[in-house]
């Protein structure tokens, strides 16, 4: 990472390794075979946060690690937090980090893709993660395939929860649909890391449905890191004051977030117009599309109509008016950023953003 080299094999390669890296991240020599892989430091970081190997994990890890070595292996005490600093000053002097003789029990005792994390830490600048094959590969020892991890992934699907896709519900197909096309336009590097799961056309839709669904899925033991993310609207605010069901470690059930756009936004009512905070009450998908898309062709924005009223929120249920003309809009807008491999500066990506990012930082956080 950076300057900073760290665990090598003479004839072959560590197979947690390949469950985070893909072959998107694969260079290939003049003849199409394998060389190495590479991906920058702060998206290698995003990966392993959605594994749930943060730096207080990987703080723990190392002192698992630690405690498990036999100590004629391994330095006379180990404190995770003084190396760490002890890295990041190297670095900052250096540009490296020596990891040295005291700590050769960290490359047999801690899980690669921690290592990795830590090292991350030492770095304030994004740097390359590069896991250079070239050696093993030239020699035979290891598969010239770019898709080398693919394969080992298929191999090792029963062996960690850390190794599976984390699988994301969300109230209806549409909005798996959009999320699951705007995470390879925002985030391309979290595609083989987040599924988001469409049920198909003529599903039963709603926050009721997801919540069923979301219950089911614990009750299977799934293996998969799951996340459910409702609508921030009253009516999914009432499902999750009912839901009292106790659930897995590694589920998350998160709502979307509110958004700036939200909080002075026209509605229509019984007594008329007006404009209203409309988080947390009207917060379905359409609502981050993005201001231009949201805007008539007269520049006004597309109002939230208020529906019935839930006694047990003490709120009123919005839903913004027409919807289908919204949603052609943005697949537009999404198809055409596809297409050009990019947004563009005129385009409004801010709430689509913040879901994602709730998203991808679902682990990073303690549970609900």
């Amino acid at each position: 990472m950076g300057d900073t080299w760290f665990q090598s094999f003479r004839e072959g390669y560590n197979p947690e390794a390949a469950s985070i890296f893909r072959e998107c991240d694969a260079r290939c020599d003049e003849n199409g075979e394998l060389d190495y892989f590479t991906i920058p430091s702060r998206k290698m970081e995003d990966r392993l946060g959605l594994l749930g190997i943060d730096i207080d994990a990987t703080a723990a890890a190392f002192s698992h690690g630690y405690a498990e070595t036999p100590e004629e292996y391994r330095s006379d005490q180990f404190d995770f937090d003084t190396w760490l600093e002890e890295g990041k000053e190297s670095v900052r002097q250096t540009g490296w980090f020596d990891f040295g003789a005291n700590s050769d029990w960290i490359e047999s005792s801690v899980d690669i893709r921690y290592i990795i994390r830590a090292v991350i830490e030492m770095y304030e600048a994004d740097v390359p993660v590069i896991w250079n094959l070239a050696d093993v590969v030239g020699r035979g020892f290891v598969s010239p395939d770019p898709r080398l991890c693919e394969v080992e992934l298929e191999k090792t699907r029963g062996a960690s929860v850390a190794t599976f896709p984390v699988i994301v519900l969300t109230e209806g197909s549409s909005d798996a649909k959009f999320l699951s096309a705007a995470l390879s336009l925002i985030y391309p590097h979290l595609v083989d890391f987040l599924k988001f799961m469409d049920f198909g056309v003529g599903a039963e839709g709603g926050a009721s449905a997801l919540a069923r669904t979301l219950k089911s899925f614990a009750a299977s033991g799934v293996a998969n890191r799951v996340i459910a993310i409702f609508d921030n609207d009253t009516a999914a605010s009432d499902v999750l004051t009912a839901m009292n069901v106790p659930l897995p470690n590694t589920f998350r059930v998160l709502q979307y977030p509110e958004i700036e756009l939200g909080r002075n936004y026209p509605t229509i009512g019984p007594t008329g117009r007006g404009a209203f905070d409309v988080n947390g009450k009207a917060g379905a998908l359409e609502l981050y599309f993005g201001e231009d898309v949201l805007k008539d062709p007269m520049g006004e924005l597309t109002p939230v109509q208020w529906t019935g009223y839930v006694k047990r929120q003490n709120s009123y249920q919005g839903e913004l008016l027409d919807k289908s003309r919204l949603q052609k809009a943005f697949r537009r807008k999404l198809d055409g950023a596809i297409a050009r491999g990019g947004t563009q500066p005129e385009e409004d990506w801010s709430g689509i953003i913040a879901i994602l990012d709730r998203i991808r930082r679902a682990f990073q956080d303690s549970p609900a």
